[in-house]
């Protein structure tokens, strides 16, 4: 079971929307004229009444201390809720709304992992498009294959036919899709259509056991990787972020792990990179004579070969390094010799389940340029220090321009 797409809740995974509709909320009251104000604590569970209007038409009631309608109550209330959603759009608008911890670190390693994302939630479009743009500059929208909004669709839907009509857009089997939440309304609603789904903490959400108390609730996205909820990922390395949706693929395959840090653990492997270049590997004899393995060399425009064996195996390897050390050991007669003669037959193989993180740190070690993957005693392919080098270099570029479109749309 592979983790194949996330979905991540817009109103309280992505960003803690709450908290800028309290202070629309506030503002509304205060320019309808009312001394008014409310705690986190009794916004979060006026959620149980339904749409903002109607929360917005419960602390108006509260206030006036009136039971039942009144013939003043509903245009007010509409009046004020109009004026509470422009207040909410301009907040956003002027980026007042930042991802919680973990998130642009998890959005980033997803796209280079090739990891569908969906985003879904109650927002209108135009908010969650701002706030996208504040979080990875213009680019933002098309970070995400799929965005469902409740406000998208043609007739009310509950949370579960958001998740159903979320899974049908992405066209990905529910057993590979991970649901991040941040309520446990919400949670219940994605556990109910057979996602599996873990939950952040809201602020607004009191319901949630704390970190540690349930295998799916977390304070944050960044305490999924420790377990705790000290860490958040202001600045991290690529591993770092890699680490982080290593934990998510973990839970998602419902083997926790827990005690085991998986900080550092690259998500792109040797099979990754075979893939996009090939398994073909150039490869000589071991009884082939050094001017026919320089002859190869220069035709095929490779800087190493791999010696086989009979069986397919590896026998050993030889470079362009071999040749100079031959050269300055055997002179003129080293054209002659063969390529046993020259050949390193200790050689320090790669597998494909192998990260590219571990493969790097192997060859910088080691001071190796190229490691043969050996599948079941069988050559597979090749991995060169350039293969590592682009993999990075595209790794950093794609960095690189997320947070130079984030820097952007600050200013």
């Amino acid at each position: 079971m592979t983790l194949q797409a996330i979905i991540i809740r817009a109103d309280g995974a992505f960003a803690e929307t709450e908290e800028l509709r309290r202070q629309a909320f506030i503002a509304a009251f205060a320019e309808a004229g009312f001394d008014w104000t409310i705690d986190r604590t009794a916004f979060g569970e006026s959620r149980r009444l339904g749409s903002l209007k109607n929360r917005m038409a419960h602390f108006v009631r509260q206030y006036m201390k009136r039971g039942g309608e009144t013939l003043d109550v509903e245009p007010l209330v509409s009046a004020m809720h109009r004026r509470a959603c422009k207040v909410f759009q301009k907040l956003i608008a002027d980026g007042a709304l930042d991802p919680r911890a973990g998130i642009r670190e998890l959005v980033v390693t997803a796209r280079q992992d090739d990891v569908k994302l969906a985003l879904t939630g109650t927002m209108k479009r135009e908010d969650a498009d701002r706030m996208l743009i504040h979080a990875f500059g213009s680019r933002g929208p098309e970070m995400f294959d799929c965005i469902s909004l409740v406000s998208d669709a043609d007739a009310p839907v509950t949370d579960e036919e958001l998740y159903l009509q979320t899974l049908t857009k992405l066209d990905v089997e529910r057993d590979h899709c991970l649901v991040i939440e941040a309520t446990l309304r919400g949670a219940t609603a994605a556990a109910a259509v057979g996602l599996p789904v873990i939950t952040t903490r809201s602020a607004f959400c009191n319901e949630c056991p704390s970190a540690g108390d349930s295998a799916g609730f977390f304070e944050d996205l960044p305490s999924v990787v420790l377990r705790t909820g000290e860490r958040r990922f202001h600045s991290c390395s690529a591993d770092e972020r890699a680490g982080l949706l290593s934990a998510l693929q973990v839970l998602h395959c419902g083997s926790d792990g827990a005690g085991t840090s998986t900080t550092g653990v690259a998500t792109m492997r040797v099979s990754d990179i075979l893939k996009s270049k090939g398994s073909a590997v150039k490869t000589v004899e071991a009884t082939a004579t050094i001017r026919a393995l320089a002859q190869a060399l220069k035709t095929e425009s490779v800087g190493a070969m791999v010696v086989k064996t009979q069986a397919g195996g590896v026998a050993g390897i030889i470079s362009e390094r071999d040749l100079a050390r031959g050269l300055a050991q055997y002179g003129g007669d080293m054209a002659s010799l063969p390529v046993s003669a020259l050949m390193t037959a200790t050689v320090i193989t790669c597998a494909t389940e192998d990260t590219v993180a571990t493969v790097a740190k192997v060859m910088t070690q080691r001071r190796i340029r190229h490691l043969p993957v050996v599948v079941d005693g069988k050559l597979s392919g090749l991995i060169s220090i350039g293969d590592v080098l682009k993999y990075r270099l595209d790794e950093v570029q794609l960095e690189a321009n997320v947070l130079r479109d984030f820097a952007l749309a600050r200013k």
